[in-house]
């Protein structure tokens, strides 16, 4: 394990052992931790991308209808900083609504290639930012964050009793921890203490949302399965792996509009072999409301 790593979660550390957690259980959980990229408006980290703006793409490429929420510049992002293959440069665009929707995608993500060829995506008139019959997703659309995005670099680890460790390398064991409960809630206790603010986050572990015990990229998986079985949802138009271990979490982000009339967390999952090649169509995005 990095010595940095074990420094940052020391107070993690300290905190489980106060719970009489075994140093050893507690020691192979934190060989668990992932990096994560923290993505903030403010703070002295580089500048990594932009919240909101134009979403620019090659000619012909298809509005997903969502508000863009944030375009990544792959190529500022140093080396190592997720636990994700993410394209070494390009940019990355997500988008997304943060509406909670059991029958399809909230959310899609575009990847453009370095030295291509782009323009101003027209924005459909059906869109959310456009639908001026709905005048509470305007307001939304319009609290959105704008403005260049910052890097922190952060390492997390599961907020999940029950997670299995996903999103390691392919044939990497997945360790069971008989306090794995108690870790997570020691892992709660010490987050905030340990990894940096920011409205988004690329790679690393979700932070914990309430999906009846089941953790955000294991929910996406589920539904993408039976989005796709029902047609709601074509992803890459290969069948999606209903393994939850299959998938990693690309991304997440916080929305706290005064008109969304509480919280709302998006999680954008991909499968690990569409990330690899590419294929940015296999994302699922789903939303979490905390009314």
């Amino acid at each position: 394990m990095n010595p940095n790593v074990l420094n940052t979660l020391e107070p993690f550390r300290t905190e489980a052992l106060r719970q009489d957690i075994p140093a050893d259980e507690v020691d192979r959980w934190i060989a668990t931790a992932l990096p994560c990229a923290t993505l903030t408006q403010g703070g002295d980290g580089p500048v990594v991308g932009r919240f909101g703006g134009p979403a620019m793409a090659p000619p012909g490429t298809p509005h997903p209808g969502y508000p863009l929420i944030a375009t990544i510049d792959c190529a500022a992002l140093p080396p190592g900083t997720t636990n994700l293959p993410l394209p070494s440069d390009g940019q990355l665009m997500l988008f997304g609504f943060p509406e909670p929707d059991e029958t399809g995608s909230m959310g899609e993500a575009i990847y453009v290639p370095a030295g291509a060829v782009v323009e101003e995506m027209p924005i459909p008139e059906d869109s959310y930012e456009r639908n001026e019959e709905d005048e509470r997703s305007l307001a939304i659309c319009q609290d959105l964050p704008k403005g260049e995005i910052r890097l922190a670099m952060d390492v997390t680890l599961p907020s999940y009793g029950r997670v299995k460790v996903p999103g390691k390398m392919p044939g990497a064991p997945y360790p069971d921890f008989p306090h794995s409960p108690q870790l997570a809630d020691a892992w709660l206790d010490t987050e905030q203490a340990i990894t940096t603010r920011g409205l988004a986050r690329l790679g690393g572990y979700a932070s914990r949302s309430d999906f009846g015990g089941r953790g955000p990229v294991e929910v996406a998986a589920s539904r993408a399965v039976r989005s796709q079985q029902r047609g709601y949802w074509q992803g890459t138009g290969a069948p999606a792996s209903p393994n939850f271990e299959d998938w990693v979490l690309l991304a997440e982000w916080h929305c706290d509009s005064q008109h969304l009339g509480g919280g709302a967390d998006i999680y954008w999952a991909i499968q690990r072999d569409d990330l690899v090649a590419r294929r940015f169509e296999g994302v699922y995005a789903i939303v979490f409301w905390n009314p």
